[in-house]
């Protein structure tokens, strides 16, 4: 038979295996005051140490949104356990908890190299075959972007309108492991060079073009008019509405259609409605090309009347 001593060693140990098997069953939350999160929602786990197999069942639940990069959220702790509660938590598991959690977001810098590497794939594309004659100068992120830790990717899209040529905003739409992370603005330099149509001599005001005025030189067009023409074709015909100047780039405001219709020029007026056709003898008040109007007096009322320039001596007026 047992003696007392050995009894109450018995039992002791008997009691101490119970409260491990306890513990074990319900187990311990600790949650320090502050913690570094990298995913999003922040659950359980990514905040506190769990210990026992009652402890590591709440491993899942979720606590809040995780804040922002470079930004940080805090937590209340009541509300904390009151969320514990909610999903469970047994009253055989022991914890400790901050009267106030301070949760920051792990966050990472995207490096400038690699944003860069981003805009000229997006410039390669837009321009396609014309990408040979297109360079990224510079690249502005008007200071560091950051977002969450992960694996990053980016879109890049620009205004409506803008080209890509000059100095261009463009949008970065920034995602991390596939969830969209930070929306951030850059400003690029596209320098881009193409052929464009010069005056191979000085030309003045209302001269006409001849073969041999025009021809086409490769400049940069970054500081170009997007109105610089591309064809000489475009100008066949055409008079300077403006000087141009030698071996400088042509606009097609400084050219214009010439004057079939001179002023003081006899014109011959023409009206129609369906079968029904008036003419009449006029006389120009004014030089005027092809589609242009022109005011003319007619010489049977004595009137001057608006009409617009068919050809070479014919105006079509309404009535």
């Amino acid at each position: 038979m047992a003696s007392c001593p050995e009894l109450r060693l018995a039992a002791l140990l008997t009691a101490l295996a119970a409260a491990v098997t306890a513990e074990a069953a319900g187990g311990r939350i600790s949650v320090p005051a502050e913690v570094v999160v990298a995913a999003d929602p922040v659950r359980l786990r990514d905040v506190a140490v769990l210990e026992g197999e009652g402890a590591a069942a709440l491993a899942e639940v979720v606590l809040a949104p995780a804040p922002r990069a470079a930004e940080s959220r805090t937590l209340d702790g009541t509300r904390l356990l009151d969320t514990l509660r909610r999903a469970g938590l047994d009253p055989a598991i022991t914890y400790t908890l901050p009267a106030t959690l301070r949760l920051r977001r792990a966050t990472q810098e995207v490096p400038a190299h690699a944003l860069r590497t981003v805009v000229e794939d997006w410039l390669a594309t837009q321009l396609g075959p014309g990408a040979a004659d297109a360079r990224l100068t510079a690249l502005d992120t008007h200071g560091p972007i950051l977002v969450p830790a992960g694996a990053w990717t980016a879109e890049v899209a620009a205004p409506p309108g803008a080209g890509p040529r000059g100095r261009v905003r463009l949008e970065l739409a920034l995602a991390v492991d596939g969830l969209p992370a930070k929306t951030a603005w850059v400003t690029a330099e596209i320098a881009r060079w193409g052929e464009v149509v010069v005056a191979t001599r000085q030309v003045a005001r209302g001269e006409l073009l001849r073969p041999g005025d025009l021809a086409l030189q490769r400049l940069e067009l970054s500081g170009l008019s997007r109105a610089v023409l591309t064809d000489p074709a475009e100008a066949e015909g055409a008079i300077a509405r403006q000087p141009l100047l030698a071996w400088a780039p042509v606009r097609r405001e400084q050219l214009g259609t010439p004057a079939l219709v001179r002023r003081g020029a006899p014109v011959l007026l023409v009206a129609e409605r369906g079968a029904l056709r008036v003419s009449a003898a006029g006389e120009a008040r004014h030089d005027a090309a092809r589609g242009e109007q022109v005011s003319v007096l007619s010489r049977s009322s004595g009137k001057t009347l608006v009409g617009r320039v068919v050809d070479e001596g014919t105006v079509a007026i309404g009535f």
